[in-house]
């Protein structure tokens, strides 16, 4: 009988220490509408867990949202990721889809996603909806320092 009861709180054990070793990321974007920077927001997530930011006020408000899946294909460059990228604006008190793409880059490079009119050059200056984005993995906390020990 006493096996039985130890069961969940082993089953509980191995999934606190599997959520405790999934790595996370942090997301630094630039995000420009219409010319004008509206923010530099960034965020600390795990993948598979969409988070949000919103930047402005009530009347004149924008929001990012992201979403991290790792790329699984022998054919991706290594430490790739898929990244789920939507940009909202407020209008009338309510939230209006700008651009929803998904944008495939490896880890450390920066991405950019524009919205331009015909055949105009894509710059943080001259395009509706301008994001760089760069995803970075957070250092594990029980990783040690590269080199020699002292």
């Amino acid at each position: 009988m006493r096996a039985v009861r130890l069961l969940p709180v082993l089953a509980f054990v191995l999934a606190a220490v599997a959520v405790a070793e999934e790595p996370r990321f942090l997301v630094e974007a630039e995000l420009h509408i219409d010319g004008v920077q509206r923010g530099t927001p960034s965020m600390l997530l795990t993948a598979g867990s969409p988070a949000s930011l919103e930047t402005g006020s009530d009347e004149d408000g924008y929001r990012l949202e992201v979403e991290i899946e790792p790329v699984d294909a022998t054919t991706a460059p290594a430490n790739s990721l898929w990244l789920h990228v939507a940009v909202f604006e407020r209008a009338g008190g309510d939230w209006e889809e700008l651009v929803d793409s998904i944008l495939g880059v490896p880890e450390g490079d920066t991405a950019t996603l524009s919205v331009v009119d015909g055949d105009a050059m894509a710059t943080p200056e001259t395009a509706a909806v301008y994001l760089r984005i760069r995803v970075t993995r957070e250092p594990a906390a029980d990783a040690q320092p590269a080199g020699p020990s002292p």
